[in-house]
């Protein structure tokens, strides 16, 4: 599904770079697609569930191939911007309700490989996307078009296919994974500091894959040329995730996303001093480590306390939410300091803001567990 989005996606933005649309522009196309998908993940957080997960990922599908043939074909803004907004309510649809069937079909304490094999999923889906739609777009949309189809109709065709876990079974949906030798145990108050890093995490990330593609078409770059750094993103970002599969002591602890985050920064920083192709491609590449880490532990933490779909939801809002503020504040410094590379800087100083508050949300987490911990032992007493 990832794979027919932004092929979609890099289409609609690196036309909208050879057109010349304006930075604004470039914000209103990805920002509307962020806009319906932040409105439809919060309601569908709501009505997803175990049992409905299956129809919805089938149909939403469908009605997301309709969106794609709408923005490969558009040659007006307008008809661009309704394409988009088609992209934002069908994947929403799709990912949160997806979720719900991962968590359902998964076995009790298979969380974490579930969501290691979603993250490499999704994030080289991403990276397909990009690097095809980079490849085949000097083709035209019509070659653009069949791949999607072909794409659409396999994920159909698998959904449908599949042998599903039987309701009455439990699943990691019902369960949690608490303890074990090298980790410590859940903490509930961590899917706040999920929700932080996912906002953190797709606030820097929205920037680069819409107003990256416009910028290099502008400049005369390439499309597959254009393409390469951001499919190295989602590449690394893919296997970043997966191994945080086999790397449960780095959760429930400040240690690793200070680190991440601070590691992230830095290269932000690099790319904005020096915004050539060849540090772009070095430092995009290394980003993917930061945010197969961010998005892993988002998921995880989400998916592993208290009500899982209504958390997700929230999750799935977040992403549209931090889409929307890191286009639209990226493009308005662009625009006063009437420099491209200035974005990167945007996005430096969010995730230096951000881990400071996950810190201390990770600190109060830390606290309240110890106090029920020490109330706990003196009632045994």
């Amino acid at each position: 599904m990832d794979w027919l989005i932004f092929l979609a996606t890099f289409a609609v933005l690196y036309r909208a770079g050879e057109q010349r649309l304006t930075f604004t522009q470039c914000a209103w196309l990805a920002g509307t697609s962020a806009f319906f998908y932040m409105l439809a993940s919060l309601g569908a957080g709501f009505i997803t569930s175990r049992k409905n997960a299956r129809l919805i990922l089938w149909l939403s599908t469908a009605l997301t191939l309709l969106g794609i043939m709408v923005c490969l074909f558009a040659g007006r803004f307008n008809t661009m911007l309704a394409g988009m907004a088609m992209l934002g309510v069908f994947p929403a649809l799709f990912f949160n309700s997806f979720q719900a069937f991962m968590r359902g079909e998964s076995a009790p304490g298979g969380l974490m490989k579930t969501v290691g094999i979603y993250t490499l999923s999704w994030s080289m889906g991403t990276g397909m996307g990009f690097i095809s739609s980079g490849s085949f777009y000097s083709h035209g949309p019509s070659l653009l078009a069949v791949l999607s189809l072909a794409i659409g109709l396999a994920i159909i065709i698998v959904i449908i296919r599949h042998k599903r876990r039987p309701l009455e079974e439990i699943s990691s949906e019902e369960y949690v994974e608490t303890e074990a030798a090298d980790a410590r145990p859940s903490n509930a108050r961590y899917v706040w500091v999920g929700w932080i890093i996912i906002f953190t995490a797709m606030f820097v990330q929205k920037p680069l894959t819409s107003f990256f593609p416009a910028i290099c078409a502008a400049q005369g770059v390439g499309s597959l040329a254009a393409s390469l750094p951001l499919f190295l993103i989602f590449a690394v970002q893919a296997f970043a995730g997966l191994i945080m599969a086999r790397c449960r002591r780095f959760l429930y602890r400040r240690s690793p996303f200070v680190a991440a985050h601070a590691l992230a920064a830095l290269l932000f920083f690099i790319i904005w001093i020096r915004p050539v192709m060849s540090v772009s491609v070095f430092a995009f590449s290394l980003l993917g480590v930061y945010f197969g880490f961010a998005f892993f532990c988002s998921v995880y933490y989400s998916s592993n306390s208290g009500n899982r779909v209504l958390n997700v939801g929230i999750n799935e809002f977040l992403v549209g939410t931090a889409s929307l503020a890191g286009i639209f504040i990226s493009e308005w410094w662009m625009r006063f300091t009437a420099d491209s590379s200035s974005m990167y800087a945007v996005c430096a100083i969010m995730l230096s803001v951000s881990v400071v508050l996950q810190f201390f949300t990770a600190g109060a987490a830390h606290y309240e567990r110890g106090r029920r911990q020490k109330i706990a032992a003196g009632e045994k007493d």
